[in-house]
Formats: structure tokens, C-alpha cells, sequence
């Protein structure tokens, strides 16, 4: 997450930002120890940031940005990215936002860990996942693959029902 620190500025100062503007876009967390969260998302998009010093809800304000080190660089500096297009188009770029090549496979798994909540057998997950077809020409073939792939998916609806959903904020 980018942190950075605030400092007011006056309204029209081409380097302010106003919370304002970006209202509908806007939530902002204030947390005991002073610190604010801010996400800007449109349901689809979104970026994040801390601030460490100064608040967001005073007004405009111009951003001291907080980046040092390597870990995280690259992930910082593409949250600048995003924040600087954003701020001049006043939209989220969607260039700079490519699909999520992992998402159909997180979506496979939760629909996986709802029947089985529902009571599904791994059959007729394997069924609604892969199609009747499939269940029936290679589910007692000489492969176990769909019966594996099923206990995959659940393994991996248990890790992101139980915590795991966290790592994909990241």
C-alpha cells in the first residue's frame, strides 16, 4: 500500500487534491492512532493508500509520497500511476488495470465451496462446473483428474473462506 503524508494546500493548486472531487469514488477510513485509509474505487477499480500525517478530510491537500526500499516498489509506484491518471482523467485508467488471470479459477472455487455447503457431492460439482458430458465420459476413467481437480478447488475455497481472501488485496 502507497503511504503518504498530507499537507494543505489552497483550492486550484494544480498539485491538490480534494477528497471532493472524488466523492462518489471516495471512502476513507480513520483509524484510533490517527491514521486514515483511503480507497478510491468504482466497483471495478481501485487503489489504496495510508496516510501517516496530516488528513485528508481538511481539505485540499498535496500528497508527500512515501516510497524507500525494493519489496514493494513496483506495487507502490503503479498505485502512483494509477493515482496520477486518475487525478488528471478524472476516471480510472483502465490500462493500467489488466484482468486478473487467477479470478475465474477464485470464482470456480467459492461456487465449488457452495454446493458443498448446499450438500453437492464432488460429482455433480464436477458436473456443474464441466458439463454432464465430461462427468460422464472421464469421471471413472482411467484418470482421476476431475475428481483431483474438484479437491483442488475446494482446498482452495477453505484457504480463502478462512483468511486467505485477504492475499488477494494485495
Amino acid at each position: 500500500m502507497l503511504a503518504v503524508e498530507t499537507l494543505p494546500v489552497r483550492r486550484g493548486d494544480g498539485d491538490a487534491f480534494d477528497l471532493h472531487q472524488f466523492g462518489r469514488l471516495a471512502t476513507v477510513l480513520r483509524c484510533p492512532d490517527g491514521h486514515e485509509h483511503l480507497l478510491l474505487s468504482d466497483g471495478v477499480h481501485h487503489l489504496q493508500m495510508e496516510v501517516t500525517a496530516g488528513s485528508l478530510l481538511d481539505g485540499p491537500v498535496r500528497f508527500r509520497y512515501e516510497l524507500s526500499g525494493f519489496k514493494h516498489i513496483e506495487a507502490k509506484t503503479l498505485t502512483l500511476r494509477r493515482l496520477m491518471l486518475l487525478h488528471r482523467l478524472g476516471r480510472f485508467p483502465s490500462g493500467l488495470y489488466p484482468p486478473e488471470r487467477r479470478a475465474r479459477r477464485w470464482v470456480m472455487a467459492l461456487q465449488v465451496y457452495d454446493a458443498v455447503q448446499a450438500g453437492a457431492t464432488h460429482r455433480e460439482i464436477a458436473v456443474a462446473l464441466f458439463g454432464e458430458k465430461v462427468v460422464k465420459e472421464d469421471w471413472c476413467g482411467r484418470s482421476d483428474y476431475l475428481r483431483l481437480r474438484v479437491q483442488r478447488l475446494l482446498r482452495m475455497a477453505d484457504k480463502l473462506v478462512n483468511g486467505g481472501y485477504r492475499d488477494l488485496l494485495r
